[in-house]
C-alpha cells in the first residue's frame, strides 16, 4: 500500500502545483483551501484545515513555500508520519528580513486584489526558471485563486510565529531561491541551482529526494552547515 501524502501549495496557486508530483511513489491527496476567518492567525487557520484530513491511516504531508509553512502548524494537530517542506520556511526566523519587516506596514491586508495578483505575476516572471508554458499556468493559477484567501494569506506569512521546529521534517531549498533566500534557511538538503520554483524546474530532481524520504531507501544526508547564513531578527 502507498504511503499517504497530503500536499499543499504555495501562495497564489492551486493543486495545479502539484502537477510534476503526481508521479510520486505515493497516494498524493491536495486538499482544497478553506475559506479564512477575517484576522485569522495561520495557526487558528492550521487547526481548523487538520480537520479536513482523513487521519485515521497513517499519512505523511508535504507543502511547497506557504504549503510549508501552514504544514509547520497543521502538525501541531495531528500526527504525521513525515514532514517534507519545499522551497519553505520552518520557523519565523528562517523569513527573510523584508517579509517580517511587511507585518508592521499591515501585511497585505491594504493592497487591492488585482495589484496583488500583479505583484505575483510580475516577481515570479522575474525570479522564477520556467519555461512560458509552465509560466502561462502559474500565471492562471494565481488570477483564479480566492481573492480573499490571497490577501489572507499573504498577510498571515507576514504575521506568521512559529519557532517550533518538529523532529520528522526534511527541508528542501535550492541554493538559488530568490523569494525565500538559501541564506537564511537551515536546509537538510540542498538542491544546486535550485529556484524557488524547483518543484517544477528541477522536479525528477526533487521528486526523488521525496520518493526516498518517503520509503527511507536511503539516509538523509546529514544538514550542510554555512557559517554565513544567520537569521537576521526584524
Amino acid at each position: 500500500m502507498k504511503p499517504i501524502v497530503y500536499a499543499f501549495p504555495g501562495l497564489g496557486t492551486d493543486r495545479r502545483m502539484f502537477g510534476l508530483q503526481l508521479g510520486l511513489n505515493c497516494e498524493l491527496r491536495i486538499p482544497d483551501w478553506i475559506p479564512p476567518k477575517k484576522d485569522e492567525s495561520m495557526n487558528q487557520y492550521a487547526s481548523r484545515m487538520a480537520k479536513t484530513l482523513d487521519t485515521s491511516r497513517p499519512f505523511s504531508i508535504m507543502g511547497v513555500s506557504l504549503g510549508g509553512m501552514m504544514c509547520m502548524e497543521i502538525a501541531k494537530y495531528v500526527q504525521p508520519e513525515k514532514i517534507m517542506l519545499i522551497s519553505s520556511c520552518k520557523t519565523r526566523s528562517e523569513l527573510p528580513p523584508h517579509i517580517r519587516f511587511a507585518k508592521s506596514l499591515g501585511g497585505a491586508t491594504l493592497m487591492p486584489v488585482p495589484a496583488m495578483r500583479r505583484a505575483i505575476q510580475s516577481w515570479s516572471r522575474l525570479l522564477s526558471d520556467l519555461p512560458e508554458s509552465q509560466k502561462r499556468v502559474f500565471d492562471n493559477m494565481v488570477m483564479n485563486v480566492d481573492g480573499d484567501f490571497l490577501i489572507w494569506a499573504a498577510t498571515a506569512i507576514t504575521r506568521w510565529k512559529n519557532e517550533t521546529i518538529h523532529d520528522n521534517i526534511i527541508h528542501i531549498h535550492g541554493n538559488d531561491d530568490k523569494v525565500l533566500p538559501f541564506k537564511y534557511v537551515q536546509e537538510d538538503i540542498v538542491v544546486e541551482g535550485g529556484t524557488h520554483y524547483m518543484c517544477a524546474s528541477k522536479a525528477d530532481e526533487v521528486n526523488e529526494l521525496i520518493d526516498k524520504y518517503l520509503l527511507e531507501a536511503c539516509p538523509l544526508p546529514q544538514p550542510i552547515l554555512v557559517p554565513h547564513k544567520m537569521p537576521i531578527t526584524v
